[in-house]
């Protein structure tokens, strides 16, 4: 068995302990695929039909706006999974882009083969479930704070609460993300 797989089980139990024929379920759907720096996993408009556990790299989410600017909704590392969720979930086209800001490597599981799962084993449905309760809380964090924070606070919570984002994300980036100007972002970092 891949390491690669083996880490992406071992993520998948600290969320719901899988009996044994679950596991042995999802290692029979399971693939790796390895991204460069800037390859797109998914393309805004295109149909997402794969999901992607990180094993080691850094991907971001991110969609332009009708200036064509980029805008940063979302930094994945190690241990995230990378999905544009409106296209997987409803086989529409991505409203996002998904990009490698690192030298990527992932587990991979199909959308058709991840439904087929779901409809025969409850214990994988049901970390599917915790796993998008997961993701709902983080997104709802993020939402308040970039909706309620000043430009100062923004960044003080990443420092703080997130500091691979200062560590890995490239400034303009980081800037989208936080909705503030790049040059506002240098202004914030240089009073510290």
């Amino acid at each position: 068995m891949q390491e690669a797989f083996q880490h992406c089980l071992q993520f998948f139990q600290k969320i719901h302990k899988l009996k044994p024929e679950s596991i042995a379920a999802i290692l029979s759907i399971l693939s790796q695929k390895n991204f460069a720096k800037k390859e797109f996993l998914v393309k805004q408009g295109d149909i997402s039909t794969e999901l992607y556990f990180v094993y080691s790299g850094c991907v971001r989410e991110y969609f332009e706006d009708s200036n064509a600017n980029e805008v940063n909704t979302w930094f994945g590392f190690e241990n995230s999974i990378a999905v544009s969720t409106y296209s997987f979930f409803s086989q529409k086209p991505s409203l996002t882009n998904i990009q490698a800001t690192e030298n990527l490597k992932t587990v991979v599981i199909k959308h058709e083969d991840l439904q087929k799962l779901f409809d025969q084993f409850h214990d994988i449905e049901r970390l599917g479930r915790l796993i998008v309760e997961q993701y709902l809380v983080q997104i709802e964090e993020i939402k308040v704070i970039l909706q309620t924070l000043s430009a100062r606070e923004r960044y003080e919570y990443i420092i703080t609460y997130k500091p691979e984002f200062i560590q890995r994300i490239p400034l303009k980036h980081l800037a989208s993300f936080l909705g503030i100007q790049l040059e506002t972002l240098s202004r914030v970092r240089s009073q510290k």
